[in-house]
């Protein structure tokens, strides 16, 4: 009992309480700066994305224009207009 009374002395207990608080303390600035890596890396991958689907957005819109479609068959697929003999009057 002696030994366990000298062990709770408030001398002994202070201090080793001010250590987990500070260790404690530690722990909540490594866990912040971790959130904060975290969110730049988020936030900037965002802006990759948006920047990204922006592009995809402008090509969608030049490759469906009538121009670019006629031209892409002419070009790639070797089409074009029919002649008027090979269209069929109903």
């Amino acid at each position: 009992m002696t030994l366990m009374r000298a062990w709770l002395k408030p001398w002994v207990c202070i201090p080793a309480s001010v250590a987990v608080l500070a260790g404690c303390l530690i722990w909540l600035s490594h866990v912040r700066y971790e959130l904060s890596l975290e969110s730049q890396r988020m936030m900037a991958e965002k802006k990759s994305i948006v920047q990204e689907s922006s592009r995809f957005r402008l090509e969608i819109a030049s490759l469906t224009r009538p121009e670019q479609l006629r031209q892409y068959a002419r070009d790639t697929l070797n089409m074009a207009p029919p002649k008027p003999m090979q269209v069929i009057q109903p």
